[in-house]
């Protein structure tokens, strides 16, 4: 059990960044190789800043401060993003919208491969879990979930690797496992008593992390089904966090009013790492590491005045060393989400109503140079769910 604690450590707007004379700076990772020693956590970032805007789309009443559950981008190329009571597809192999109108969406989540897109809405006042078939011409609804009415929404979506479970996170603060494709729930878990916001799996899937609105996380242990850390925040304020593609074992967890950003290696459940805003004019939106170079995208507010907010995305490399950021010249960029490949990043906008494609590497970046010693071997450990058991007993 892990309380994080509020030191005051870095600034994120302080261009120098400075770590001297700060005791808890000296908390950094210590590795077996030398390749990664000047970084916080595994990173090969690119040799120079080469962020820029490939495509913008003009989407009128587009909510700005979409959250990530509402948002999701398939292997396919289709894009899908909630917008009140509809949900809108864009196709970018044939660059067809199509717009679905659909009662009460909280979350969505495209399948691993994009054949399935699974939907949390109502029918009635219970809320519901839909499985569409994306792949057909006509869009159809494969198979669904309904759940009893005390769980209010279903506000967070999740694909273990596979695309053979779907994690759901309730209103009411529990967790649904279910099969796919034919959506019944087989294991359910009520570890949380406020709303689920987050779902996710670490790279292997030997761990699922959840978080509900005050900030409380907990990570299970996929294989066995069984609690393995809780974290609890002091504040009560809503955390974002993301796993490190490569390690499987890095967990970042932000925290957003004080901006401040912890690193815990889940396995022997200690922080190694962490920094926090001295003010509170800057909060955290988001963070999300890029799979194909190890940076961390963190997702920034910069408040100007009483009112105004100045919106950016700085690219870590670690937490002393700000490589990139990405932010238009006149406007803002909140970040969104992740293309399948890791070569492009979506933001939305401020006050335009927009939303823009920017090109973050190149295609044909490998995602470990040859001469990197660390190369994670991700067919050989991966863990299925239940796998430490023989058999499951179905749950109504």
């Amino acid at each position: 059990m892990i309380e994080v604690k509020s030191e005051r450590i870095l600034q994120l707007t302080d261009p120098s960044l400075r770590t001297s004379g700060i005791p808890a700076c000296e908390k950094r990772r210590v590795r077996n190789d030398k390749y990664f020693d000047n970084y916080d956590w595994p990173c090969i970032p690119r040799l120079k800043p080469s962020i820029y805007a490939d495509k913008t789309f003009d989407l009128p009443d587009y909510n700005t401060f979409c959250e990530e559950n509402m948002i999701d981008w398939s292997v396919n190329g289709q894009i899908a993003v909630l917008f009140g009571h509809d949900v809108m597809i864009w196709k970018s192999k044939e660059d067809i919208t199509m717009v679905f109108n659909v009662r009460y969406p909280s979350a969505l989540a495209y399948s691993p491969n994009g054949e399935y897109l699974a939907i949390s809405c109502k029918t009635g006042e219970h809320p519901v879990v839909e499985l569409w078939d994306v792949q057909s011409p006509s869009f159809s609804v494969q198979s669904g979930q309904i759940f009893e009415q005390k769980y209010n929404h279903i506000l967070a979506l999740a694909w273990d690797r596979p695309g053979t479970h779907l994690v759901c996170g309730s209103h009411f603060g529990t967790i649904f496992v279910l099969s796919a494709p034919n959506m019944n729930i087989i294991m359910k878990f009520h570890k949380h008593y406020l709303p689920i916001t987050i779902i996710r799996f670490s790279p292997n899937r030997r761990y699922m992390a959840s978080g509900d609105e005050e900030g409380n996380l907990v990570v299970y242990n996929w294989g066995s089904c069984s609690v393995h850390l809780y974290i609890y925040s002091r504040r009560g304020l809503r955390v974002v966090f993301d796993w490190h593609p490569w390690t499987d074992s890095d967990l970042v967890i932000s925290e957003k009013v004080p901006a401040s950003i912890i690193l815990l290696h889940v396995p022997s459940k200690k922080i190694v790492g962490y920094y926090q805003q001295a003010d509170r004019r800057t909060i955290i939106n988001s963070i999300s590491f890029s799979k194909l170079t190890g940076e961390l995208l963190v997702s920034i507010s910069n408040r100007i005045g009483n009112v105004n907010y100045n919106h950016k995305i700085l690219v870590m490399a670690s937490l002393d060393r700000v490589v990139d950021v990405i932010a238009f010249a006149h406007g803002n960029a909140r970040f969104l989400v992740w293309s399948p490949d890791g070569t492009h990043v979506a933001t939305s906008g401020n006050e335009d109503e927009t939303l823009t494609m920017w090109n973050f590497c190149a295609r044909n970046r490998k995602r470990f140079p040859q001469n990197a010693p660390y190369t994670p071997n991700f067919h050989l450990s991966e863990c299925n769910f239940g796998s430490q058991f023989k058999k499951w007993n179905n749950v109504k």
